[in-house]
């Protein structure tokens, strides 16, 4: 499990709540993102959840150089 700089366990499922405060990706920006499919994220019911490592891993693909 990975940790924080304050040696905390990180969740590896994120909320929408997480994804706001951690990345700073707004609740409008990530409904955007979701309905055109351009970040990747899990949905349960009516739950969204964003797999960290995921989440990383396309931050990194689309970075610009």
């Amino acid at each position: 499990m990975t940790t924080n700089h304050h040696k905390l366990p990180l969740n590896r499922w994120l909320t929408i709540e997480d994804v706001e405060h951690e990345y700073k990706f707004n609740r409008n920006t990530q409904y955007r993102m979701r309905k055109a499919k351009k970040i990747p994220f899990s949905k349960v019911g009516k739950k969204i959840r964003y797999d960290r490592i995921e989440l990383d891993k396309w931050l990194e693909d689309n970075k610009a150089v």
